[in-house]
């Protein structure tokens, strides 16, 4: 058998109050019926019954008043902390639409950082840069980072820095060699960073943002740009 947990349970102010005004009322029960007499308070003038009652019964109206405001407090109490417990919920729902409106971005802007890489890719192996890679090739590696690795072309330029690392000057010809390099580089770290700023603002532990800067493609990139141009992170 399952017992309801909506159990009625009687406040202690309540119970106190009600202790009390029973007591009372009893208490002048008794002198009236004895120490004054039932037959001497039936005589009484009407006015003099009325302000005897007015006076037996203030302190009661007054030990009412009294529980009726704590009461109330623990009222409000109980209000405040739900309501606190609402913004609290609020707030939770508020930043886990903020990251899902970051994710959806995040996908759209590492397409186009791989679009940047790409470009800025063919600017050093193709025909303009090394002549390593024909145009049908870059149009088929194109299509593989089209096809759901939108990383592909940007761990392309990872493995050209990696091949120079000893070099500076080198790395500075990949990446600020030409104005159209200057251009893609410029362009890739103006929009990471801009992926990493929405990243920090929905991130309150700084796990994500860490992880697009020390854990992808796109932020090992950067952090390569970055050391190029003399600002280390």
């Amino acid at each position: 058998m399952i017992e309801s947990d909506d159990k009625f349970q009687l406040d202690w102010r309540v119970a106190f109050g009600l202790g009390v005004s029973l007591t009372w009322i009893s208490a002048g029960m008794f002198y009236l019926v004895v120490v004054v007499g039932l037959d001497n308070v039936i005589h009484l003038p009407t006015a003099d019954i009325g302000s005897f009652l007015e006076g037996a019964f203030a302190p009661l109206a007054f030990l009412w008043l009294v529980i009726g405001h704590f009461m109330q407090q623990k009222e409000i109490t109980a209000n405040t902390r739900a309501i606190g417990l609402q913004e609290a919920s609020a707030r939770r729902l508020e930043v886990h639409s903020q990251r899902d409106s970051y994710f959806k971005l995040h996908e759209l802007v590492q397409e186009q950082l791989g679009a940047i890489a790409g470009f800025h890719y063919m600017s050093i192996a193709g025909p303009t840069g090394s002549g390593k890679m024909s145009g049908d090739e870059f149009s088929e590696q194109r299509s593989h980072a089209s096809n759901g690795d939108s990383s592909w072309l940007i761990r392309k330029m990872i493995a050209e820095a990696v091949e120079n690392r000893e070099n500076l000057d080198t790395l500075r010809e990949l990446f600020y060699g030409t104005e159209i390099r200057t251009r893609h580089s410029n362009n890739f770290t103006r929009t990471f960073r801009k992926l990493l700023n929405n990243a920090e603002a929905v991130d309150t532990d700084e796990m994500v943002a860490d992880a697009l800067l020390n854990g992808s493609a796109a932020g090992i990139l950067y952090r390569i740009i970055q050391h190029v141009q003399g600002e280390e992170l």
